[in-house]
């Protein structure tokens, strides 16, 4: 079994190291663009797109020994999501137990990591206007250092979970698993031209899930919001998997712009409810914190108030936001 601290996992480091020595280290490496032909198979495309995620991860494991810990978790985690997308958009056509026992890996990874980049959007939300208004306040004080001491705790135990030989057996696992092809496939997807034609029904049905559940989106609880926000991320994700299936390349990337602009508007309200856990968290560790907390809970309380007109817009311009596979 291959450890992930081997050079050859990461094809980002060997072109890192032919880069002049001046030049700034990457904060983070994004998912390379997938490019599929016309007439490609499908099954030729669900293995392009497992391993694109799959790379897309392994690039920023060495960052996470870096000053840049904060951006490789995060796209990490966005290349693990990326690979369960895939495995979940393509099941009809494409599945397997190998690709099942990826997707709860990655999923189980991504939960580990996760609790990581709630501590660093966390701190990042405070730096900004609540440590304005508190000021030099102690129980601020006292707040900022259980989330730093719980921060480490969480990048302690993203370091444990990536350099783990679980994880080192879900690379290998999968890798061996796209190079074998060992899924079933639908004996269509086989067919030239089936990736094109799978694309535009997967796509169109994702566009209306995601119609679906925005409906009303200023009045949805958090669950609901949550779960729109899913919906928002599966389909971007499958959009980019597929884009170059299509011509009017324009009209794609205009598509992402507006789902990657309305998944953010809704993370902010996503932020704000993992913060109040988070604040539970420090409550019951740290007593200290209590005003601060309290002020805090507040501040992010009227924000969200503020977002609701930003819904209202969002679900105006997805019903106006049209499809480019058609």
């Amino acid at each position: 079994m291959q450890p992930l601290s081997e050079p050859e996992v990461s094809p980002a480091r060997d072109e890192a190291r032919e880069e002049s020595q001046d030049a700034p280290a990457p904060t983070s490496i994004k998912a390379k663009p997938i490019e599929l032909s016309h007439d490609d198979a499908l099954e030729g495309a669900a293995a392009a797109i497992f391993s694109g995620a799959l790379e897309h991860f392994l690039a920023n494991v060495p960052l996470l020994q870096s000053l840049s810990a904060p951006e490789s978790v995060h796209q990490m985690r966005v290349a693990l999501r990326r690979l369960r997308a895939a495995i979940g958009l393509l099941r009809p056509a494409v599945a397997g137990p190998a690709l099942e026992t990826a997707a709860n890996r990655a999923k189980a990874l991504a939960a580990t990591l996760g609790a990581a980049r709630d501590w660093d959007v966390f701190g990042l939300a405070l730096s900004g206007g609540p440590r304005e208004a508190i000021g030099d306040d102690p129980s601020f004080h006292a707040l900022t250092d259980a989330l730093e001491a719980l921060r480490e705790k969480a990048y302690r135990a993203a370091h444990e979970a990536v350099s783990s030989d679980e994880t080192a057996r879900f690379v290998d696992d999968l890798r061996l698993a796209i190079a074998r092809r060992d899924w079933e496939a639908a004996p269509e997807s086989h067919a030239p031209g089936s990736a094109r034609a799978f694309a535009a029904d997967a796509l169109t049905g994702l566009r209306k899930r995601l119609l679906k559940k925005s409906k009303g989106l200023a009045t949805l609880s958090a669950d609901e919001r949550h779960r729109v926000r899913i919906a928002l991320k599966k389909a971007r994700y499958g959009a980019e998997f597929f884009e170059s299936l299509f011509d009017g390349r324009k009209d794609a990337r205009a598509y992402l712009h507006a789902l990657g602009e309305m998944q953010d508007q809704l993370g902010l309200f996503n932020d704000m409810e993992v913060a109040n856990g988070l604040l539970d968290q420090i409550d019951s560790l740290t007593p200290e914190a209590a005003r601060a907390s309290s002020f805090i809970r507040g501040w992010f309380a009227h924000a969200a108030r503020q977002g609701v007109a930003h819904a209202e817009t969002s679900e105006k311009r997805l019903k106006k936001l049209a499809p480019f596979w058609t």
